[in-house]
């Protein structure tokens, strides 16, 4: 027994430790963003922040089993997990909830889950898979790029439908991240860059709604009684928070005027109410979750293990950078919460799940009975 939980907590503690950091903080966000918000539906001021704790419960129970099994699971059943979240994405499009014009949830016995969300999981373990079985046909233009694109290009597709433009960037982005770790070469590698650069502009400009955020974005004062507003609010909370903050439970954006304040814009509640010390703290948090990710890569024991964790460092570092590029305006506004932080269930599983998988496999005893061909391109690409 005792041998067995040494083994089982030789996992990597520093991401442990900077997630938990950051799965606090988000309680203090949902309360403090949340309990006007509640009290004005007759709630208790506490509603939402109960709520975002049970979530919490849910994943560390989650997070604590795939920690404890063996991440050769993933490898074997990465085929039919991805089948099953291809299957939801296309049953999302078809029967899916609308809101605010997007189908993104599915309600399955009372819960609602985002299929997207479990995409990007389910994606990185079939990617990873797929790459690593490769061995030295990495460099082969057809087995190691075309075939590799075109499982991108039908996932893209699926989630630009729903519609869901930042899901389909982190996704795509991760994708050839992926594919540079694992020695694609880079000739082909620039020139499907190139392409997907003109898609994503195409796609990004195809759109009416697409085409008003971008105005938006660019003059969000002017359009105040548009899709300004709540940017425009977001950079109010961020300047008045200053260096120190206005302190705890102190913010005053979040009193009717910066809508959901603990969802899309959390970054700009804790902006204001903790100051840029505060915002600066937490992406340092952020950055070390990144940083041992990579290192967890870089250390893993098979190619499959690299190549997975290196997907899931991305898709995690990806959505922090839109989130708060979003909230101080960077970029055009889009709906991306921010991991450990933000209100809502599946992402906050999806993540604390994702970084389950990266402390397995940081433990030195996993993933050893994963065959695959030998291949000199094992070395990591990444520091």
């Amino acid at each position: 027994m005792k041998k067995w939980l040494a083994s089982y907590l030789s996992f990597d503690k520093p991401m442990l430790l900077a997630m938990v950091a950051l799965l606090a903080l988000g309680v203090y966000v949902i309360y403090s963003g949340s309990n006007f918000h509640a009290t004005e539906l007759g709630r208790p001021s506490y509603y939402y922040a109960m709520n975002h704790l049970k979530v919490i419960a849910l994943g560390f129970v989650a997070m604590g089993i795939v920690t404890a099994i063996d991440h050769k699971l993933w490898h074997d059943i990465a085929r039919p997990v991805f089948i099953l979240c291809l299957v939801g994405l296309i049953l999302v499009i078809i029967m899916g909830a609308v809101t605010k014009g997007a189908a993104r949830w599915l309600t399955i016995a009372g819960f609602s889950i985002q299929p997207a969300e479990l995409m990007k999981v389910a994606m990185f373990a079939y990617m990873a898979r797929r790459l690593s079985e490769l061995g030295d046909a990495i460099v082969d233009l057809k087995r190691g790029m075309i075939q590799p694109l075109v499982t991108l290009g039908i996932v893209a597709v699926l989630i630009l439908l729903q519609p869901n433009f930042s899901m389909t960037l982190m996704i795509g982005v991760s994708t050839f991240v992926l594919l540079f770790v694992a020695g694609a070469r880079l000739k082909y590698l620039g020139g499907a860059l190139a392409l997907c650069g003109i898609l994503v502009l195409g796609v990004g400009l195809s759109a009416s709604y697409r085409l008003k955020r971008l105005t938006v974005f660019l003059h969000p004062e002017e359009h105040l009684s548009g899709g300004g507003y709540q940017l425009y609010n977001a950079l109010v909370s961020l300047g008045h928070g200053g260096i120190t903050g206005t302190g705890i439970g102190q913010g005053t954006q979040k009193l009717g005027f910066l809508p959901e304040s603990y969802k899309d814009v959390a970054f700009s509640l804790l902006g204001e109410e903790l100051g840029f010390l505060g915002t600066s703290f937490v992406l340092i948090l952020f950055g070390l979750i990144v940083y041992r990710g990579f290192v967890i890569a870089q250390n893993a024991k098979t190619r499959f293990a690299k190549y997975f964790a290196t997907g899931l460092t991305c898709a995690l570092g990806l959505n922090v950078i839109l989130h708060v590029f979003v909230n101080t305006g960077l970029m055009p506004t889009t709906g991306q919460p921010l991991p450990f932080i933000s209100y809502g269930g599946t992402n906050l599983l999806v993540s604390m799940i994702s970084v389950g998988i990266l402390l397995n496999i940081s433990r030195p005893n996993t993933g050893l009975n994963i065959d695959e061909p030998r291949s000199i391109v094992q070395t990591m690409k990444v520091a």
